[in-house]
């Protein structure tokens, strides 16, 4: 079968994607990538001549909201669409999960398969201008429920808002996680001189080291976070890892390089920093299913993350993390203080967390969606 992975963006299909696409190959199954052209590009081009993969790069103005804009954009993808015999197509992300499902079904491609993996800032912000494009992104999806064959959700309620938005519970498939690499991602000991050899290099005093790993925008709780490392901050180091872009929401570098936290910005060595924190926090709006809470619980690490929806399927509170109040710092700064207080909470959590974690293996959850795929195929065959 000739399948295809429409994105909004190189990085998501390399960082999420690979599993289920080594997956397809490893069966017989010939892959077609499309993703416009960003930093991850050099990347995907390595990876698709070791994997034997085809890349296609299309037009795309991700931010781009206005119409004559993004219905060039489209016309373009139906045409690109069409120069392949796809049989199966899976998207993800607002603009691919309506306008390339749409573009998808006048290309002829005969399986559409839409990835919801959480509603994104449009959801989060409560201004007038995020209202008119919630509306203009529910219209959408209202036309590419009649047109994909499947919807797959990595948690509940997003399933649940599709659901009363019009989507065939029919068309629902629950798949929690896009999974993790547990030979990347695994408890490892940190000897207590690599710790503190990595604290002396950013100036850090040698006291426990309370991370966040996340995008510095607001919605992911930047703000809390910095409130709480300027409660606690004789307590612990509070560490910030994560990249900035031009989005809106992004927190400022100069907020960023204030306070009590280290900034880090991105890094490659997010196994290594798991492995040498103490407690994982992640005060989020609103989430998906988080993969960096699920990297930080099979690396052992108790998660500390807000009850907003995503997290709190995730986390089980008091079993392998803490749960706190969503735009609370003081509640997160009192958890995070029981944690540091706590050893041996701390301890439990985490071999809990870890338990928890080797359910997510990517390669198993890489089958339920070669699965997924598969009985759309015995669905129409038995029509």
């Amino acid at each position: 079968m000739k399948i295809a992975f429409l994105s909004h963006a190189a990085a998501s299909i390399y960082h999420f994607r690979l599993p289920i696409i080594k997956a397809l190959l490893k069966r017989g199954d010939e892959i077609l990538v499309l993703v416009p052209r960003d930093e991850y590009a050099l990347k995907l081009e390595n990876l698709s001549k070791e994997l034997n993969f085809k890349l296609v790069f299309y037009d795309l103005n991700r931010k781009s909201l206005n119409p004559f804009v993004v219905f060039k954009n489209f016309l373009s993808l139906i045409k690109l669409l069409k120069s392949f015999k796809i049989e199966l197509i899976q998207t993800a992300a607002h603009k691919s999960n309506t306008l390339g499902i749409l573009a998808s079904k006048f290309a002829k491609i005969p399986y559409k398969i839409a990835l919801v993996e959480g509603l994104g800032s449009f959801y989060i912000n409560e201004s007038f201008k995020s209202f008119l494009i919630r509306k203009n992104i529910e219209f959408l999806y209202k036309l590419s429920f009649k047109v994909a064959n499947l919807f797959i959700f990595v948690n509940e309620s997003n399933a649940k808002f599709m659901h009363k938005l019009g989507l065939s519970e029919k068309k629902i498939c629950i798949i929690k996680s896009v999974g993790i690499n547990l030979k990347q991602f695994f408890p490892m000991k940190i000897s207590k001189e690599v710790k503190e050899d990595f604290l002396k290099k950013l100036n850090l005093a040698q006291k426990p080291v309370v991370l966040m790993v996340a995008r510095a925008l607001w919605h992911k709780g930047v703000a809390e976070f910095y409130e709480s490392a300027n409660a606690l901050f004789e307590r612990a180091n509070f560490i910030l890892v994560g990249g900035r872009d031009d989005n809106i929401s992004c927190a400022s570098l100069e907020f960023l390089t204030s306070g009590k936290v280290c900034y880090l910005g991105a890094r490659d060595d997010i196994a290594f920093l798991l492995n040498l924190c103490d407690i994982f926090v992640l005060p989020s709006y609103k989430e998906g299913f988080p993969v960096s809470v699920l990297e930080a619980k099979a690396c052992g690490k108790a998660c500390v993350v807000s009850d907003c929806e995503g997290c709190v399927e995730a986390v089980l509170n008091g079993h392998d993390g803490l749960l706190v109040k969503t735009k609370d710092a003081k509640d997160l700064s009192e958890k995070i203080e029981i944690l540091l207080n706590d050893e041996k909470l701390r301890e439990n959590l985490g071999k809990n967390a870890f338990k928890e974690a080797l359910k997510y293996d990517d390669e198993e959850i890489a089958k339920k969606y070669l699965k997924a795929y598969d009985s759309l195929k015995f669905r129409k065959e038995n029509v």
